[in-house]
C-alpha cells in the first residue's frame, strides 16, 4: 500500500510530466478548466492532483506513457490515487 506521502510525490512527479510536453498541458487544462497559474497555486491542493492522476489514468496511452515517466507499472497509478485525501475507491456493490 502506498503512503499519501509518496502518492503527493508521484503525482507531483506526473504534474511536471503533463507541464514539459505541450500537448498534454493544452489537454490537461482544457480537460479541468485550469489555467497554467492554477497549476504553480493548487500543485500541493490533494483535490488537484487528484486531477493530475484522472488526466494521467484517462487513456491507456497515456497511463502508459506517464508511468514509463514515472518508472511505475501503469496498474500503480490508479494505487497512487487512491492513496490521496479524496481519492478512495468506493465500491458500492
Amino acid at each position: 500500500m502506498i503512503k499519501s506521502n509518496l502518492a503527493e510525490k508521484k503525482a507531483l512527479e506526473a504534474l511536471h510530466w503533463i507541464s514539459r510536453n505541450e500537448s498534454h498541458l493544452t489537454n490537461f487544462l482544457e480537460e479541468n478548466g485550469a489555467s497554467v497559474s492554477d497549476i504553480f497555486g493548487r500543485a500541493k491542493e490533494p483535490e488537484f492532483l487528484l486531477f493530475v492522476l484522472e488526466y494521467c489514468l484517462s487513456t491507456d496511452e497515456i497511463a502508459i506513457e506517464c508511468a514509463r515517466e514515472l518508472s511505475i507499472d501503469p496498474n500503480q497509478l490508479a494505487e497512487i490515487r487512491s492513496a490521496l485525501p479524496g481519492g478512495e475507491i468506493y465500491n458500492w456493490i
